[in-house]
């Protein structure tokens, strides 16, 4: 029986989702926590509002995720120059290394995936679920 291609996506999504909880189990970041971690790049300063947006959370709960990763040192905010009851928040040094540990364990699993596929095939996966990331 041939599989919708919905049910093809939520196949993926399930293993995606069980190696990001591995990932995130094996460095001690709650799910947010590693969104929050991946939506900065080290030497970016981002709004509140900015970073809500970016980890698709209300403000108030973007807010708290913020608040633990400044806790385990990985974020720092100051206050905007031209209004002072807004907040810029950007990356620690070691919030940037541990964005590094994430992407080695992303790349882990993204080679377990390349290993077994040719050139050819990489680049026509890689194209297909690019036209469906933009699609969706």
């Amino acid at each position: 029986m041939n599989k919708r291609l919905f049910e093809l996506i939520m196949e993926i999504r399930k293993k995606c989702i069980r190696t990001e909880e591995q990932i995130r189990s094996r460095l001690d970041l709650t799910p947010g926590e590693f969104n929050g971690l991946l939506a900065i790049e080290f030497g970016e300063k981002i709004t509140g509002l900015a970073f809500a947006d970016r980890i698709g959370l209300s403000p108030s709960r973007a807010s708290r995720v913020l608040s633990a990763l400044m806790k385990k040192g990985f974020m720092e905010q100051e206050p905007q120059l031209q209004d002072r009851r807004n907040v810029n928040a950007f990356l620690t040094r070691q919030g940037k290394d541990m964005r590094k540990k994430i992407f080695q364990e992303m790349s882990v699993c993204e080679k377990k995936i390349t290993d077994q596929l040719n050139q050819k095939q990489f680049q026509k996966i890689y194209q297909a679920l690019s036209l469906l990331a933009e699609t969706m």
